[in-house]
């Protein structure tokens, strides 16, 4: 069944039960109106689904870089329902728990309220809807692999294989979704993943890859915290130590000691002046200079101050750069190949920030940190990973790991790098942080092994609010 004319054939459509409609851009092209058939510079495109070939009821072709391909055979041989929504005049898609929508004609779809840009407006063909295909497959998160002559494009459209969405977990999908939430997002449950998946954009246009890479922001911590532990446990370090062992002429050093850095107790504020270009070295200089909030060892302060002496500790000892000592000594043993300190050349998703003057959301510019607080990117399945490896004691003692998660602050549940707290009467670890671009955190319900993980790129969300909710939901859905 073909997609006729919308203003004239209204009532046909209506009773269409899908439509869809999908292109692929292979370059730039200026927006153009719709039109009944093809130029004269077009040339034929071969389109195949998971490498077999489909009967298009209208053939695919490429027009000034741009291949068009008929969006309601495209949409099924993706897995997708769609439908026509004659309240919006959009054909409205489901796939896996997301709402994808196109209103003919114009140059736009959306994605659960995202708008991806086409290059150009979608065009009745034959009698046959057609759209830009690349942005329809990125809304599906289709892989693509493209060959093109000057005779002909060939293509091929894998459908998503990295998403997951369980029934277990739709309900979980669908909070993430009414707050708005962008980024990446999974729940697990004794060692099944049953939520995967990425939310709203990643870029111009481009949606967030479920198996993409992020900034994790203070969730770094853990790593440093883990770091200091490997080398108390390798005889090198003293929880007892005084800070002048490591940093002689640092005022009052001979008062704090690597315990109470660890546990936010050692009486310093929070931040430093971040930039390009600013050592370690630099950073420990700056901090240096700084007055203590309170006694040492007497209250709890969060402070990504105390994080970075315990990063130029890492140092000092271990005669490795910090991200070094962290690579073979936990990311390698672990098979964390997306983990480490990131750089302006690392491919992470776009972070956002929210305009002062529209109150919409921009690119932020590059989220700069300092080693031991928050220089770490990562990806879904390395996260779980690394805190799998602390439940099982992988790549620390359970002494070490009970350490670290005892509270020693009434004022705040914090031991060393994570936070402790019952959420439905089970005991929980968990951590949150923020960055330019990103709001991050888990949740890790530890007597029914639920965890939760998102990787938000807006900068800003109540990520604290959402971590709680999100457990809550995972723990009545998979708890039985």
């Amino acid at each position: 069944m073909t997609f006729r004319s919308i203003t004239a054939k209204l009532a046909f459509i209506v009773k269409l039960t899908t439509v869809t409609a999908l292109t692929l851009s292979l370059g730039i092209a200026p927006c153009t109106a719709p039109h009944v058939q093809a130029a004269t510079t077009e040339k034929p495109a071969v389109i195949t689904i998971a490498g077999k070939e489909v009967n298009w009821s209208t053939a695919p072709f490429v027009t000034k870089g741009t291949t068009m391909i008929p969006l309601r055979e495209a949409a099924r041989e993706l897995g997708a329902q769609a439908t026509w929504d004659a309240a919006t005049r959009s054909v409205v898609m489901y796939n896996n728990g997301d709402r994808i929508a196109h209103m003919p004609g114009t140059s736009t779809i959306t994605l659960d309220g995202f708008t991806l840009h086409m290059p150009e407006a979608s065009r009745n063909v034959n009698g046959t809807m057609m759209v830009p295909a690349r942005f329809l497959a990125d809304a599906f998160k289709a892989a693509l692999t493209l060959r093109s002559t000057r005779q002909q494009a060939t293509i091929n459209l894998t459908p998503d294989a990295s998403t997951v969405l369980s029934t277990a977990a739709e309900s979980i999908d669908a909070y993430l979704q009414k707050q708005g939430y962008s980024g990446l997002a999974l729940v697990e449950s004794k060692g099944e993943i049953v939520l995967k998946k990425g939310y709203g954009l990643s870029g111009a246009s481009k949606v967030t890859d479920p198996n993409g890479m992020s900034r994790i922001a203070s969730l770094s911590k853990s790593f440093t915290a883990a770091a200091v532990m490997k080398l108390v446990e390798d005889g090198k370090v003293s929880l007892d130590d005084q800070l002048t062992r490591y940093i002689p002429d640092f005022p009052r050093g001979d008062e704090i000691t690597v315990h109470m850095l660890l546990s936010h107790t050692a009486g310093f504020n929070s931040n430093f002046t971040r930039g390009e270009g600013t050592t370690l070295e630099d950073t420990v200089n700056e901090i240096k200079t700084k007055s203590l909030r309170f006694e040492p060892g007497t209250t709890f302060n969060y402070s990504n101050q105390g994080y970075v002496l315990l990063a130029y500790i890492v140092q000092l000892v271990s005669g490795e750069t910090y991200g070094q000592y962290i690579q073979h000594t936990f990311l390698e043993p672990l098979q964390m190949n997306h983990t480490g300190e990131a750089t302006p050349a690392n491919p992470t998703i776009a972070g956002y920030v929210k305009d002062k003057v529209t109150g919409d959301w921009i690119e932020g510019d590059y989220y700069w940190s300092q080693s031991g607080t928050g220089t770490f990117y990562s990806s879904l399945d390395d996260m779980m990973k690394w805190y799998k490896a602390f439940a099982n004691y992988t790549i620390l003692s359970q002494a070490s790991v009970d350490r670290m998660f005892t509270p020693y602050s009434n004022l705040k549940p914090y031991g060393y790098a994570f936070l402790i707290k019952n959420i439905d009467g089970k005991r929980t670890i968990y951590h949150n942080g923020s960055g330019t671009g990103y709001s991050t955190g888990f949740t890790y319900n530890l007597d029914n092994d639920v965890m939760v993980i998102l990787l938000g790129n807006h900068y800003g969300m109540d990520i604290a609010t959402m971590l709680t909710q999100t457990q809550t939901l995972a723990n009545h859905a998979l708890v039985k």
